[in-house]
């Protein structure tokens, strides 16, 4: 899930990244016919990107079971994975929480493909049956960089302030949590350029 980028994730980025994460979400919308400031719903990117989205209960083969948990409380720590079926990239997407936290979980898992990031390994233990999921920090602040501005680059963001939009409104217009519209409206300076 996109959240705050602390200092030390920002350290991982190599110059010039976040500038590139900015006019790639200008480009994406210009190649769909949006303008800078529209909403960018990450179901457009996916069909821009061809990529398909599996909702968890459409996974075939998957047991019931597995489901149950996967979908309950206790597997909610879970919000989206990618994997690659030869060429094509499918996400696969935990339905269970709030069409912004989807989008946001769809936007992160697009961003990983637009950067050409290895994907994650599952590893299984043969004793316990427990499996774990290899971690890149790097791919993941960047994933979570570009993801949000994807949903929210900085025109959009001004554009939005501009028009005294409450966040609240702003969040919903764009399609995104409260909290995710604040963190970008505080990390773009956009707030602070604005209130001057």
């Amino acid at each position: 899930m996109i959240g705050p980028i602390s200092k030390n994730d920002e350290a991982l980025f190599v110059r010039g990244f976040k500038s590139r994460c900015e006019n790639t979400a200008i480009q994406i919308r210009s190649h769909l016919g949006l303008k800078d400031t529209d909403p960018l719903f990450a179901r457009e990117v996916a069909k821009y990107l061809n990529v398909f989205i599996w909702e968890l209960a459409n996974v075939p083969g998957l047991p019931r079971e597995t489901l149950r948990y996967l979908q309950s409380p206790e597997g909610d720590e879970w919000s989206a994975v990618t994997v690659r079926s030869g060429t094509k990239d499918i996400i696969v997407l935990n339905p269970s929480h709030s069409v912004a936290r989807q989008s946001n979980d769809l936007m992160h898992e697009q961003a990983h493909i637009i950067l050409n990031h290895e994907s994650s390994q599952i590893i299984v233990s043969d004793s316990t049956g427990i499996g774990f999921r290899t971690f890149d920090k790097r791919q993941e602040a960047e994933a979570d960089w570009l993801g949000a501005c994807l949903l929210l680059p900085r025109p959009a963001i001004a554009a939005s302030h501009r028009q005294k939009m409450d966040v609240e409104a702003a969040a919903d217009y764009f399609g995104v949590s409260k909290e995710l519209y604040k963190y970008r409206l505080r990390i773009t300076g956009v707030e602070k350029q604005l209130s001057r």
